[in-house]
C-alpha cells in the first residue's frame, strides 16, 4: 500500500515533502527521524484516515446537510460559527463510532509502539498535524493511555477541525467550509523534567548569529499559558558560548497525572529559582538546533523537552520544528543594537510564544 492510500504510517516513513499525506507536524517529525535527530517514537494518522472516519461513520453526510442549511447565516453573521460548530462537534462527530477496520489498524500501531517502548499501555501525546500552517487552530491532548482513550482523543482532534476558529479561517480564505482534513501525530509521551522552545536566531531582533532558548519545569504548556516566566539562555551560534542567562522564579509546573491527565503542581522552593537546564544541556540543545537549521537551510522554531527517564545527552528530545515565521520572511534589514529599546519592547512580546 502506498503512502497516499494509507490510513496509518510510522513517522519514519514520512518526509518534509509529504504534508498533503499526514500534515506538516508529522512530516517534519519523520524528516528529523530520517536525519537521526532525537525525536520520540510514534505514528501518524493520515489525511485519508480523517476522510475514512467522516465518511465511514456517516458524520460527513450530516455535516454537509447542516452547513448547507445554515450557509447563508454563516456568511452574514460570524457569531453563528460558535453555535454551528458546537452542534457539529458535540452532537454529530463525538457521537460517531470509529469504523471497525480503521479502529483495528490504529490499535495495532499503538500495540506495536508499546513493544518499541517496552510499555504495554504507553502514554502518548495526540497532536494535530494540519497540511497548511494554522497555529493554535486544532486540539492537542497529552498523557493519553490505553486503546479506548486513544481512539476517543483521535476523534476529538479530528472534531477540532470544525471548531469555530477553524471554520471562520476557512471561510475568510475561500477554502471549503465543509472539510479540512488534518493528520494526527501519536507520539510516546515524554516524562518532561523541563521543556520549552529554541530559535536558531534571536527572535527579538532577527540576529542570525545567536541561538535563543526558553525553558521551564514540567510540560511546555505551562509556558504557553503564561503561568510561568521561563528561564532564558542566549548563545553565540559560532562559538556556542552562553552570552546571557536569565533565571526566573518558576512557581508552577504541569506534570503527568495518575488518571491519564495533566495537572498543575507547585514547584518546591528549592527548585523555583534554579536553572531548569544545566549548561551542558543548553550547549547540547544548541548543537542540535544548529544541525536542524543546517538540514532545513533556514532558521528554525523548535520545541524540546528533557526526558527525566533518560540520561544526558539522550534525555534531550525534539518535539517539533518549523521555519521561524517572522524574521525569515522579512526583507533583510540591519540588526537592532543589543539592549536597545526595540529589544526591550520585543521581549515583552515573547510571552505570546505558543507551543503546537
Amino acid at each position: 500500500m502506498s503512502k497516499e492510500t494509507s490510513n496509518v504510517l510510522w513517522l519514519h516513513e514520512l518526509s518534509k515533502d509529504d504534508p498533503m499525506i499526514a500534515g506538516r507536524k508529522c512530516c517534519h517529525l519523520g524528516e528529523m527521524l530520517q536525519a537521526k535527530m532525537p525525536v520520540p517514537p510514534g505514528f501518524a494518522l493520515t489525511l485519508k484516515a480523517y476522510e475514512t472516519f467522516l465518511q465511514g461513520s456517516g458524520a460527513k453526510e450530516v455535516i454537509l446537510k447542516v452547513l448547507e442549511k445554515h450557509k447563508q447565516e454563516l456568511l452574514s453573521d460570524v457569531s453563528k460559527f460558535e453555535e454551528i460548530s458546537s452542534y457539529i462537534i458535540n452532537d454529530v462527530i463525538l457521537h460517531k463510532e470509529m469504523p471497525g477496520e480503521l479502529k483495528e489498524e490504529i490499535c495495532r500501531y499503538y500495540e506495536e509502539l508499546g513493544h518499541v517502548c517496552s510499555d504495554s499501555e504507553t502514554a502518548v501525546a495526540v497532536r494535530s498535524s494540519g497540511p497548511i500552517s494554522m497555529p493554535g487552530q486544532f486540539d492537542t491532548f497529552l498523557n493519553v493511555c490505553g486503546y479506548e482513550s486513544l481512539l476517543d482523543h483521535v476523534i476529538k482532534v479530528w472534531a477540532s477541525s470544525f471548531n469555530a476558529r477553524a471554520m471562520a479561517y476557512r471561510l475568510q480564505r475561500g477554502l471549503a467550509l465543509e472539510t479540512s482534513p488534518i493528520g494526527v501525530a501519536v507520539l510516546k509521551m515524554v516524562n518532561a523534567r523541563c521543556s520549552g522552545v529554541m530559535f536558531t536566531l534571536d527572535p527579538v531582533n532577527g540576529d542570525p548569529s545567536r541561538i535563543f532558548i526558553e525553558g521551564s519545569w514540567g510540560l511546555g504548556e505551562s509556558l504557553v499559558s503564561g503561568q510561568v516566566t521561563p528561564d532564558k539562555f542566549i548563545l553565540d551560534k559560532v562559538t556556542l558560548e552562553i552570552t546571557q542567562k536569565t533565571i526566573c522564579d518558576k512557581a508552577v509546573e504541569l506534570v503527568r497525572g495518575p488518571q491519564g491527565d495533566v495537572i498543575p503542581r507547585d514547584v518546591p522552593p528549592e527548585r523555583r529559582n534554579i536553572a531548569c537546564l544545566s549548561d551542558a544541556e543548553v550547549l547540547e540543545l544548541a548543537r542540535i538546533g544548529k544541525r536542524i537549521e543546517k538540514h532545513y537551510g533556514v532558521a528554525q522554531d523548535i520545541e524540546w523537552a528533557i526526558d527525566d527517564d533518560l540520561v544526558f545527552p539522550r534525555n534531550i528530545i525534539i518535539l517539533q520544528t518549523r521555519q521561524e515565521s517572522i524574521w525569515t520572511k522579512k526583507p533583510k534589514a540591519p540588526v537592532a543594537p543589543r539592549g536597545s529599546a526595540t529589544e526591550l519592547i520585543a521581549r515583552g512580546l515573547m510571552q505570546g510564544i505558543r507551543l503546537h
